[in-house]
């Protein structure tokens, strides 16, 4: 279909987040795991739709409402889960990503705000939920890091969140780093870079902020491959 008053070409990628912004939100998954905790919830017996609507919650209703802290998320328009979208190519518009954190910034009128967001993809991790069939899994309906790599989600943007949910000691330094080097699972997700360190552990519930860069596996509507998508990682033990 020829671009025209319904239909029109968007310029990709949007400018890139300020990391500021991305290691707020980490830092305020912290604050909320911690609400959490401190409100009695049963992190451990929970699943991951159970967490995840938790977390919308607390950032809608307190994390964002709360202006006396050092926490300042006013760049947040607003936290949805499970909020459809449209894939790179519009030829599928029902996706779905766990957390998407919708952004209040200036944009020109050529980028679609509808996909100015740092989405988010929720996950377990631990024995019951191996990587490589859940957060790192290749060709499955379930996978995780995939998903950006594909254009399924935040394909116009070149930052995106992952978001674990952690049981059984895993740990990112040794299992998602053993998991991503694994040639089959390296080859489905766009060669990812080794494991870099953004922000350090500073709780024994939060295992810090780390770094993966992945080429993706897609073009976009001009017909360039898309530009490769930092993904970060924010582990939570649940």
């Amino acid at each position: 279909m020829t671009p025209g008053f319904f239909t029109r070409s968007y310029h990709v990628p949007h400018p890139r987040l300020d990391v500021r912004w991305i290691a707020a939100i980490h830092l305020a998954l912290l604050r909320a795991f911690e609400l959490l905790r401190a409100d009695g919830f049963d992190l451990a017996g929970a699943d991951e739709d159970g967490i995840t609507f938790r977390l919308e919650d607390m950032f809608e209703n307190r994390l964002m409402r709360d202006n006396s802290g050092d926490l300042n998320l006013s760049f947040i328009r607003s936290v949805t889960r499970e909020s459809a979208t449209a894939n790179h190519d519009e030829s599928s518009i029902g996706r779905k990503p766990d957390l998407v954190f919708r952004l209040r910034r200036e944009l020109c009128q050529t980028h679609n705000r509808v996909q100015d967001c740092l989405f988010s993809e929720c996950k377990p991790v631990g024995r019951k939920h191996p990587l490589n069939e859940h957060y790192c899994a290749v060709g499955k309906k379930t996978s995780g890091i995939e998903r950006f790599v594909c254009g399924a989600y935040a394909s116009a943007m070149e930052q995106a969140l992952m978001i674990a949910y952690v049981r059984d000691g895993f740990q990112i330094t040794h299992q998602l780093a053993d998991t991503l080097a694994i040639t089959k699972i390296r080859n489905g997700l766009g060669q990812p870079t080794a494991l870099s360190c953004v922000i350090e552990a500073n709780s024994k519930d939060c295992q810090g902020l780390y770094l993966t860069t992945h080429q993706r596996l897609f073009s976009w509507a001009d017909g360039k491959s898309a530009s490769p998508v930092d993904l970060y990682h924010s582990w939570h033990n649940c």
